[in-house]
């Protein structure tokens, strides 16, 4: 059975991020606080404004057409899902979780920038596809494993694949006001409590087969049950946040620069981990008046932002993560330097990523992405550069 997650580059070699899928076969991929009476919650950071400015409508246009693309060349209408990659002939074709997140994103970000029926629709039927990877023999509760139609209690299921299927979720609901789709994160949330955190020495495990902890899902499930608590007010997710971050701020799991860990195997940091716990720390801050948050979190975006650097060349499934989260920092605090280098970023992206075919298969600098990073043809390589046009499309420039 094919690998449907990649490896991270050389640099840190030892976090794995999609393995093969299960369907039929065996899958191969609290504390509780209340917020202070007096904490005003942070305005929504992605609420879109009356009138779209002439950047965000190009941003949006990108987007759309990416989205667009993505349906016209991956779509599998035998089976009426995304295939992983282009022409895909093997037995288990579609996209896995990981595979499919960032096309998730897309169409959250669309609607919420331009909320329209049409928009609408291209939303919730994703997401009603996205709702079959639901997997109601996980024990001790049902949670997402990476293939559509896994259902046995043993298919090995990631936490952080979880994690940011449920950070889509609060965005559609976000996007549709529709609480079935809250209620589809708070599932994924509550599976990793009782499957995915290590309950003797604190961490989230990769996966179910506990190979180590994992950076990825730490930064994902942190983040998802930081923004399900500032949707809902539940001290569920309030206490699983604070424990998550409790754990990696104070148990050693940090990298170089004092960055968090790719994971307990490689202390590398890796920026698509460092951007969701920047923004859950300040989110948080705002959301609960606790200022040492807001602190831990500017400090951290200081050092994100001299260790990675302006113009990436991760990969964009890696990047277009790390400028989604830094996009919503902006919003939330005004920091024009964050939306400028997220639209540098798209600037390459749009004028470089694409093939011969319009398709944004190539890295942002126009280089074929390495295949320690990608599978020729995938749909994450093309959803995750349409991400980011897409989030571009719902923040308004800084003024002038």
């Amino acid at each position: 059975m094919r690998t449907t997650k990649l490896y991270l580059s050389a640099l840190a070699a030892t976090i794995c991020f999609a393995c093969p899928p299960g369907a039929a076969a065996q899958a191969a991929h609290s504390v509780q606080a209340a917020p202070p009476a007096q904490a005003t919650p942070a305005p929504t950071p992605t609420a879109p404004t009356a009138t779209l400015s002439t950047a965000q409508h190009h941003y949006l246009a990108l987007a759309q057409a990416g989205v667009a693309r993505a349906r016209q060349h991956w779509w599998d209408p035998q089976r009426r899902w995304y295939d992983a990659r282009l022409n895909d002939h093997e037995r288990y074709p579609l996209a896995t979780i990981w595979d499919s997140v960032p096309l998730f994103e897309s169409l959250d970000a669309i609607e919420i920038a331009e909320p329209s029926a049409a928009n609408r629709r291209a939303l919730t039927r994703f997401a009603a596809g996205a709702e079959r990877y639901l997997n109601r023999g996980l024990r001790p509760l049902p949670g997402y494993s990476p293939y559509q139609g896994d259902r046995e209690a043993n298919t090995e299921t990631w936490f952080d694949d979880n994690g940011w299927w449920g950070i889509a979720f609060v965005e559609a609901y976000h996007a549709t006001g529709n609480a079935r789709y809250l209620a589809d994160a708070e599932r994924a949330l509550r599976y990793v409590a009782s499957a995915g955190w290590d309950p003797n020495g604190g961490g989230i495990w990769w996966n179910t087969e506990h190979p180590y902890k994992s950076g990825p899902a730490l930064a994902a499930d942190t983040l998802l049950a930081t923004l399900i608590y500032q949707q809902s007010h539940s001290a569920f997710a309030l206490g699983q946040a604070r424990k998550f971050i409790a754990w990696a701020n104070t148990s050693g799991f940090s990298g170089a620069d004092d960055l968090y860990a790719g994971s307990s195997l490689n202390s590398t940091p890796v920026d698509y981990i460092e951007a969701p716990l920047i923004y859950a720390q300040a989110l948080l801050c705002h959301l609960t008046g606790t200022t040492s948050e807001c602190q831990r979190a500017a400090q951290l975006k200081t050092t994100a932002l001299d260790r990675f650097g302006y113009l990436l060349d991760f990969a964009p499934q890696y990047d277009a993560i790390y400028l989604q989260w830094m996009l919503a920092l902006y919003a939330l605090e005004g920091d024009r330097t964050l939306y400028t280098l997220a639209a540098d970023n798209a600037r390459d992206a749009q004028t470089r990523a694409a093939n011969g075919q319009g398709l944004y298969l190539l890295s942002w600098n126009g280089e074929t992405l390495p295949a320690i990073d990608a599978e020729p043809g995938m749909l994450q390589t093309q959803s995750a550069t349409t991400s980011l046009f897409a989030w571009l499309a719902v923040y308004p420039p800084p003024a002038s």
